[in-house]
């Protein structure tokens, strides 16, 4: 918003734009308006009009309309001779009504155009509305405040009824209450129920991730015991077992029976004639193997290439570059998919 303002700077709030030109415009027009006077007071105060000298003008002035000089010294000049510029509106401009008698700006058609005039001080619909407001808000606040004080009462009051109701059972003895040590330990026997059922629904969810990849061969019958290595063990023993014999397709026997020995593993218990370890039971099996691994991640192998020793032992100088590079991949085909 731009405003015309006298030589004093002071605003002309008669005289209010939303665009500078249109200001400037104004001003052009006033200079060359033939019906415009400027009435001069004592003060130096010069004020222009547009349309000729005002009625009610030279009463207060103690003037007749068409005098240049008059009673209190006012003078009436034909023309324009103010020298009004343009200026950017203030935000606080016009916030402050000045009483003058001897002034006859339209004050009421400055409060239409402008857009400060609902926070003119002394506005008494605004302080009004703010009151009204500030009164709902204070009631509002009183209401919410005291149900939720009664709601939590309530819930307090219920939550002590309950446990005063579960301690009063808690009291009732019998021949066959049994001492708190052994409440605790009952206490601490069902917490370990509960862990146990879920350690072994994480297993079973675990076995049918195994037989997905073994299902339909002779180490299908391994994967519950499987299931219960860690993930990183599993994982090993399924992927040597699928290279060294396509998950015991191709495996050891001793006297016509199945010695469950998938990994080429050579040990202790009960040696074939070829060297290789003939295992009890799948379970066996498992144990030694799944234990032999465990000892091996433990020193830190935690991929197929580090896990080469499996197959090399101490060293790989008698292996093909190419053998030993396949070794790593194949068995890193269902090593990567079950310990992802």
């Amino acid at each position: 918003m731009y405003c015309l303002v006298d030589f004093r700077n002071r605003p002309q709030f008669q005289h209010t734009f939303h665009a500078r030109e249109k200001a400037r415009e104004c001003v052009r027009k006033i200079k060359n308006n033939p019906l415009g006077v400027t009435a001069i007071y004592p003060d130096g105060r010069r004020e222009y009009f547009e349309n000729g000298l005002p009625a009610m003008l030279p009463a207060i002035g103690g003037i007749r309309a068409g005098l240049t000089t008059g009673v209190n010294n006012l003078r009436i000049q034909k023309g324009y001779h103010v020298k009004y510029a343009v200026r950017k509106l203030n935000t606080l401009d016009g916030l402050i009504k000045k009483r003058n008698p001897n002034r006859n700006i339209n004050f009421s058609n400055w409060k239409e155009k402008s857009i400060f005039s609902l926070f003119m001080l002394g506005n008494q619909k605004l302080y009004a509305l703010i009151a009204i407001a500030s009164l709902l808000i204070f009631s509002s606040s009183f209401y919410f405040q005291k149900q939720y004080s009664q709601t939590a009462t309530a819930e307090f009051q219920d939550l002590r009824s309950f446990r005063g109701q579960v301690a009063g059972a808690m009291d009732v003895k019998t021949e066959n209450d049994e001492t708190a040590d052994s409440l605790q330990l009952a206490d601490e026997e069902i917490i370990m129920n509960l862990l146990g059922k879920i350690q072994a629904e994480k297993q079973g969810e675990f076995e049918k991730e195994i037989t997905k990849y073994i299902k339909g061969r002779p180490m299908e019958k391994m994967a519950p015991y499987i299931a219960k290595q860690d993930r990183i063990v599993a994982a090993f023993i399924v992927g040597i077992a699928m290279k060294e014999s396509k998950f015991g397709v191709y495996a050891p026997h001793s006297g016509g029976r199945d010695c469950y020995n998938y990994w080429g593993y050579k040990g202790r218990e009960n040696t074939t004639a070829s060297g290789y370890s003939c295992f009890n039971s799948p379970e066996h099996a498992i144990q030694v193997v799944g234990k032999k691994i465990a000892s091996l991640t433990a020193r830190g192998i935690s991929n197929p290439a580090e896990m080469i020793s499996w197959k090399c032992g101490s060293s790989c100088a008698g292996h093909g570059a190419e053998d030993v590079r396949k070794w790593i991949a194949d068995v890193g085909i269902y090593f990567s998919k079950i310990n992802s």
